[in-house]
């Protein structure tokens, strides 16, 4: 009985599929996906067994429905979102095999109308509301042009589709040359939207509070920050114009399939089996090659590139959402032992973590990527510590644990700035200590 309802919703899925994807490619371009009506369900595993199955469960069903957090780990859910046509199909599966679930958001798509309607509203730049991909660029420049002594900006690259990816350089004017260098990045999974934003929000407060907050203006005059608010132009410009919750690039792959998921295309552990795919059409596809992605290629070009003329990076945050995380070397594998550094690693997360939650008393979870979340190949946090050479390399998961998850209210940003500020302070503190004491 089991099987043969996980047949039938598999065999119902791929027939409704096959014309969704032959009537998508007729409409391309023309008409913006919706999401009316699709639910998202938090799937609760209550033992090893059920585990298991909903590891079958989803590669069954992998193009059926969109994984929003797997359950790789115990004690770990896993968050799926669902078009009307199959919810009822999923659930008796569930309900047959006695895993206990609860729908999360009703209407995928009265969240998403919530998240654009005030945008565009000012001709000033609100960091309380959620930007497209131009304005933040015009951000870029105009906030290099408003702290002119501190704030400088600077290509990156350019993107499958011919956008110029830019970025700030952040550096005090005290300090002796050359400083230490500090990599940040936002926005490398399109539809985490929250991402860019809390980037912006934590170069404004740093920019405010130089000559004013003795942390900051310290922590300014001892290091340099590169800093990107939105890594993936292209995949963040189609979440406006036509999917709001694409995640991957928008580079053209083999048939039909579009994209790659910029952070399965790092050099570092690139094509492992464990967190990314083979299949083009999967939102974990790795690419076809490692760095095939151009914002990947360029943005590891730079920074290897400023490394060899004598940067030293000493720490590397690649800012995403959701869960609520600060996690740290190895991603590719649970079973590999930790770097020599892991335990420095963990103090410097605990700082971060503390600092975040003694603002509203958001908790954080903090460990080692593939141990805390789940195994995955080819991705930034481990590229940062083993091949740039950043000791600090982390890969941070923000608001919320799933109640919105990609699509958290605009009224969040504010809280989510404010407290990854400080918690960003206090880390940054640890930083001073330790190499500059």
């Amino acid at each position: 009985m089991k099987r043969c309802l996980l047949d039938q919703f598999s065999q119902s899925a791929g027939k409704m599929k096959s014309i969704l994807v032959a009537f998508s490619l007729f409409v391309a371009g023309c008409l913006a996906v919706r999401y009316d009506g699709y639910e998202t369900i938090r799937i609760e595993p209550q033992n090893h067994e059920q585990r298991t199955w909903l590891q079958i469960l989803e590669l069954s069903l992998k193009d059926k429905i969109d994984v929003w957090q797997s359950s790789a780990l115990e004690g770990h859910p896993m968050d799926v979102m669902v078009a009307p046509r199959f919810q009822a199909e999923l659930k008796e599966i569930l309900d047959v095999q006695q895993v206990p679930y609860h729908v999360m958001i009703k209407d995928v798509q009265s969240l998403v109308d919530t998240q654009t309607k005030d945008v565009g509203t000012s001709n000033d730049f609100d960091y309380t509301q959620y930007h497209t991909y131009d304005e933040i660029q015009q951000w870029v420049v105009d906030f290099s042009a408003q702290y002119p002594s501190i704030v400088s900006m600077y290509k990156l690259t350019t993107s499958f589709e011919g956008r110029d990816v830019h970025g700030i350089k952040l550096t005090g004017t005290g300090g002796t040359q050359p400083k230490k260098a500090i990599w940040w990045q936002g926005g490398i999974h399109a539809r985490e939207w929250i991402s860019p934003a809390t980037v912006m929000w934590i170069c404004k407060s740093m920019a405010e509070d130089y000559g004013v907050d003795p942390t900051v203006t310290a922590v300014m005059d001892a290091f340099d920050f590169y800093i990107i608010p939105s890594l993936n132009a292209d995949g963040y410009e189609y979440t406006w114009s036509n999917d709001r919750l694409w995640r991957k690039t928008r580079s053209k792959t083999s048939g039909f399939c579009v994209g790659t998921d910029p952070n399965r295309n790092y050099a570092y552990e690139w094509g492992g089996m464990r967190g990314c795919q083979y299949f083009p059409c999967s939102e974990t596809y790795r690419g076809p090659t490692a760095n095939s992605e151009n914002i990947i290629k360029g943005s590891t070009e730079f920074l290897m590139n400023l490394k060899q003329s004598g940067h030293d990076f000493v720490s590397f945050i690649d800012f995403h959402s959701y869960s609520q995380l600060f996690l740290y070397p190895w991603s590719y594998s649970a079973r590999a032992s930790l770097p020599a550094d892991s335990t420095d690693h963990g103090v410097a997360a605990t700082k971060f973590s503390d600092g975040l939650k003694a603002v509203y008393g958001t908790e954080y979870t903090v460990g080692p990527s593939a141990r805390t979340l789940y195994a995955a190949s080819g991705c930034s946090v481990d590229w940062g510590y083993a091949t740039l050479g950043a000791k600090y390399s982390y890969v941070v998961e923000l608001r919320d644990t799933g109640r919105y998850g990609f699509l958290l209210p605009a009224n969040q940003i504010e809280p989510s700035g404010i407290e990854t500020y400080a918690a960003v302070k206090a880390y940054l503190g640890h930083m001073l200590e330790e190499y500059y004491p």
